[in-house]
């Protein structure tokens, strides 16, 4: 026996596989056809079968039921013989009111009158239901039986009579009358229908395979063999032309098909240089990932100082425009921004690396203002050579643990939300401020540019500073509706008391399930900074000493802990 393994290794040539499709196709079309022809002609002879049988019955109805009130059996007799001249009656019963036969006649017995009870002809229930017609109600109709099993078909019909009596008339029921046909001819017929469509089939659709079959082998199967042997010359390197097949009845596809094919010959040598340049691309576009990854801290509940941070950052391409970090000052203060350069990819990146290098020198500063930080950093931008096409929101907030108070710049950047440790009852603050985009150049004629604005507020004990990029608030689910603004703050008023890095789980799965999966067209940022009333003192005389003095013994820690 073939295993399945050595079978799927056998050679199907495409002229067995068409001549396969072919008679199938065929086969299938004219079954459906033969299958629909015998189903209607089926359907004609029972219905003159039934006109007659029906015609027979109703006929036979007004002389049955006066001969019942009359008690004329002799007319009776007479009526039920010449039913049974009929060849597809297989027998007629009459009964009285009170089911008791008065005659019957069944095929095979020589029309000699035989006693039988109601049930030998139907069943309980559809005597049940002969017997609840009831003239008054208006409920008598022909009751049709159908026997499959016997290949017979049974009509039942109450006897009525209308009786006047002193200038009353009045429908009394007499009796029942009993007809059972045989539906055996219409199964014959149906069986030599079939038999003979068959056959008709069967040659016919063999005619016109092989005809098909020969018509197509000199079109197309010849053709497509001279481009199989030209295919696999090129697959063992020689990059070779095929003949192109002459139409005698003007173009064809098959024409078209050898045409390009050889044009695509021409196109591999340019296609594998343009690959190898492409991976070349890819590579420097990763590299550039792993060093983008690098500018953005890993914080899950990291403790710095006064307080704990935690951050998400998802990419909407290989390199993303968005950046956060935070920096240890001087007086226990903590420096914390948030960033987005307009786009995302490998510029927005690099402009993200010139930004952080910036940013890395802020440490050693006596006192950092948020406004001037975002003034230094706009003339960056500004001459990073980017244009209008290159520029930058940011969020810039110094926190002061010891004087309970923060004070923020923005520079476009969306608004970032204060939750307070009473937010059961009071919603997340918006923290309002504006300024323009980094790198944005006014026009020379224009004085009425506003310089970056310092902002301060109170910040307790258990506050906490939520910063995020637009890319969460405008991903879309699949109804192409916005995650919101809304829903965050909603979010962030429930889960106030938990941990950081909880608070930043339970966001990131409401947007994936808001999302349903779906690409974020943008890059995906949010950081989640409490004011915690204990101090932490190991990771950030860590970081100071970095900052400080560079030491390399001190690097790889760094980048574990904060990279």
């Amino acid at each position: 026996m073939f295993k399945r393994e050595q079978f799927k290794n056998f050679r199907f040539s495409l002229t067995l596989k068409i001549a396969l499709a072919l008679m199938t196709i065929i086969i299938i079309v004219m079954g459906i056809n033969t299958f629909l022809d015998i189903k209607e002609t089926k359907s004609k002879m029972e219905e003159y079968e039934n006109k007659n049988n029906f015609s027979i019955f109703t006929g036979a109805l007004p002389i049955i039921e006066n001969a019942v009130w009359q008690v004329e059996f002799k007319d009776l007799r007479s009526t039920l013989s010449q039913i049974m001249k009929n060849q597809n009656i297989v027998s007629v019963a009459v009964f009285t009111e009170k089911e008791k036969n008065i005659a019957f006649l069944e095929r095979g017995l020589d029309n000699q009158i035989k006693k039988i009870s109601l049930e030998n002809l139907i069943s309980n229930f559809d005597k049940k239901i002969l017997s609840e017609m009831d003239p008054d109600k208006k409920n008598i109709r022909i009751l049709e039986i159908i026997d499959s099993k016997n290949e017979r078909k049974i009509l039942a019909y109450p006897l009525i009579i209308k009786n006047t009596y002193n200038k009353i008339t009045e429908n009394i029921k007499v009796g029942y009358f009993i007809l059972v046909c045989s539906t055996h001819s219409i199964s014959i017929a149906t069986k030599e229908i079939i038999y003979k469509s068959i056959s008709l089939s069967f040659f016919l659709g063999f005619v016109i395979v092989i005809s098909s079959f020969l018509f197509i082998k000199i079109l197309i199967i010849n053709p497509i063999k001279s481009l199989e042997k030209t295919s696999i010359e090129i697959s063992k390197n020689n990059l070779i032309q095929t003949k192109i097949p002459k139409s005698l009845i003007g173009h064809d596809e098959m024409e078209s098909l050898s045409k390009n094919f050889n044009h695509m010959v021409t196109q591999i040598i340019k296609l594998i240089e343009d690959e190898k340049e492409q991976q070349r691309m890819a590579n420097e576009l990763e590299t550039a990932k792993l060093i983008q990854k690098s500018f953005i801290p890993s914080a899950k509940n990291l403790k710095v100082g006064h307080f704990e941070i935690s951050g998400f950052f998802q990419s909407a391409s290989e390199c993303g425009g968005d950046w956060w970090h935070f920096y240890p000052l001087i007086d226990k203060k903590i420096l914390i921004m948030l960033g987005d350069v307009t786009g995302h990819g490998t510029p927005s990146a690099l402009l993200t690396a010139a930004v952080k290098g910036y940013c890395d020198s802020i440490y050693s500063r006596q006192k950092v203002n948020p406004a001037l930080v975002l003034e230094e950093l706009d003339v960056i931008v500004r001459n990073s050579g980017g244009g209008d096409e290159l520029l930058m929101t940011m969020f810039v907030a110094v926190i002061d643990p010891l004087q309970h108070k923060m004070t923020y710049a923005n520079a476009a950047q969306n608004f970032p939300f204060v939750v307070s440790e009473d937010s059961n009852t009071t919603s997340p603050t918006t923290l309002l401020g504006t300024g323009k985009r980094l790198g944005y150049k006014e026009q020379e004629n224009n004085k009425t540019s506003v310089p970056y604005k310092n902002f301060s507020i109170d910040f307790k004990v258990n506050d906490l500073l939520f910063l995020y990029s637009d890319g969460l608030t405008d991903a879309k689910n699949t109804s192409k509706r916005d995650y919101s603004e809304r829903r965050l703050k909603k979010k962030l008023k429930e889960l106030h008391p938990k941990l950081t890095y909880e608070i930043i789980s339970e966001i990131k799965n409401d947007l994936f399930e808001f999302t349903n999966g779906s690409h974020f067209e943008d890059d995906v940022t949010f950081v989640a900074c409490r004011f915690c009333e204990n101090e932490n003192f190991e990771y950030t005389n860590e970081l100071i000493q970095y900052f400080t003095h560079n030491h390399s013994e001190l690097e790889e820690t760094l980048i574990q802990k904060a990279s």
